[in-house]
């Protein structure tokens, strides 16, 4: 995840004018989170939050106190006369339909071909994982599948990779964002075993589990040395935004 001070607003390329009852969207940028998140020009936003939106100076309030503070917000709309409310987050699209996992891409790389940009990052990752900086590359493989979210081969790549950064969270006994790695790599994981994959990435799907099994093992015993078995009923809750 980017640090606080580098991530984007989550109004960024949305253009907004005053209104009697709040600010009037005058335009959105097709490819804006916003618009992902369904604004459309002329949309009444009235509330950010817990906040009303009264005027122009409110949205740049809001706006700016938000960004590097929240990667999510809803915001209460009125669309033709009736309220509906949106929720805006900067998490890839792209990678939240296709593969579950909440990841927030690089969004200052643009590129108008989706496939440069797998390209660029897909390079990134490879020059990342060959100097054994796992979570760069892992960071750079998230961001090509954001351009082109279908390639199985990088998916397997960065499901490899989370898996490699669960056990070194697991080895440094942080056990519950290591969890949270191996729940994102399981993900994936499954969506993968479900496609009609060549049977080498079928096999590559088949070492991995195996990988998950093992650092699932080696976490037991960290957590209970003394017994072979989790307590029944135990539930783990682990945070998995990368």
């Amino acid at each position: 995840m980017q640090a606080a001070e580098e991530l984007p607003s989550l109004f960024r390329d949305v253009v907004v004018a005053d209104s009697p009852l709040g600010v009037r969207v005058v335009k959105v940028a097709e490819s804006s989170q916003a618009y992902h998140a369904d604004l459309r020009p002329e949309d009444i936003m009235v509330r950010i939050g817990g906040s009303e939106v009264k005027s122009i100076d409110d949205f740049a309030t809001l706006s700016s106190q938000l960004r590097g503070e929240a990667v999510s917000a809803s915001v209460l709309i009125f669309r033709n006369g009736s309220p509906r409310e949106l929720t805006f987050h900067l998490y890839s699209y792209p990678i939240l339909k296709s593969w579950g996992l909440s990841f927030i891409p690089d969004h200052d790389m643009r590129f108008a071909d989706p496939k440069a940009g797998f390209d660029y990052w897909s390079r990134m990752g490879r020059g990342f994982e060959e100097v054994g900086e796992s979570e760069n590359a892992l960071k750079a493989y998230l961001n090509a599948l954001h351009n082109t979210p279908e390639d199985s081969a990088v998916a397997l790549k960065a499901s490899a990779l989370l898996l490699g950064v669960s056990r070194k969270h697991f080895d440094e006994k942080h056990l519950g964002i290591g969890l949270g790695r191996m729940q994102q790599a399981m993900q994936m994981l499954d969506r993968l075993f479900s496609q009609s994959l060549p049977t080498p990435e079928l096999s590559r799907v088949k070492d991995q589990l195996r990988e998950t099994l093992a650092s699932l093992k080696k976490a037991r015993l960290a957590v209970y040395p003394m017994t072979s078995q989790f307590p029944v009923g135990e539930t783990l809750v682990a945070q998995t935004d990368v």
